[in-house]
């Protein structure tokens, strides 16, 4: 019986510290993104680019951000086959979450810059990314990632800046930058604390 008891000790120990992998990972993911996004907004304050620096810089630095996470991912994956755990994305759920981006980008990049909404069409390019980012985030938490509520404040902190954005005449994208940069920030604390929590 204590040989049992054991035995189940230390499964529970490689399974709390394979829980907090998984959330080191989903924090990860976000700070990828976060810093791409800063970067971003560096380059724009120092730099006089054109509109057409975003067709060149988005697609490298998605490339970048897969590249990186992908290659975590693998990593994490192996550490959980050596627990006897099969981590491997379905390709039912890939689909998923890219349709949530796609529906994200064709209504917070295209339809509603658009419209005519909001009081300028800096506030309706505001109003469009916070868009994009509360769709696309909120869809890939409602579709395939409902145990990932540490998730929520990405797209919820920026969802209830819409209607601020709205009415602002002036500065929106930039409130627009800080408050998706909030988001994520407050999403990866959450992740490496619920990690730090797995493993006490």
């Amino acid at each position: 019986m204590e040989e049992v008891r054991e035995l189940k000790s230390v499964l529970e120990k490689v399974e709390r510290k394979l829980i907090a992998a998984g959330k080191m990972y989903g924090a990860l993911n976000f700070a990828v993104w976060l810093a791409i996004m800063l970067l971003y907004y560096d380059i724009l304050a120092l730099l006089d680019v054109p509109w057409q620096f975003n067709l060149v810089y988005w697609p490298i630095a998605f490339i970048v951000a897969i590249t990186f996470t992908g290659r975590v991912w693998k990593r994490f994956v192996k550490i959980a086959k050596a627990t006897g755990r099969e981590m491997e994305s379905s390709k039912r759920e890939g689909m998923l979450i890219a349709f949530s981006w796609i529906l994200g980008i064709a209504i917070g990049w295209i339809a509603i810059p658009q419209t005519s909404i909001a009081v300028n069409a800096e506030a309706r390019l505001a109003v469009g990314f916070l868009s994009f980012i509360t769709i696309s985030i909120a869809g890939m938490f409602a579709l395939v990632m409902r145990g990932e509520k540490e998730m929520i404040p990405a797209f919820l902190i920026p969802g209830i800046h819409i209607p601020i954005v709205w009415n602002m005449e002036n500065g929106a994208m930039i409130l627009a930058g800080f408050v998706v940069a909030l988001g994520f920030a407050v999403t990866i604390l959450i992740y490496i604390h619920n990690a730090f929590k797995a493993i006490e």
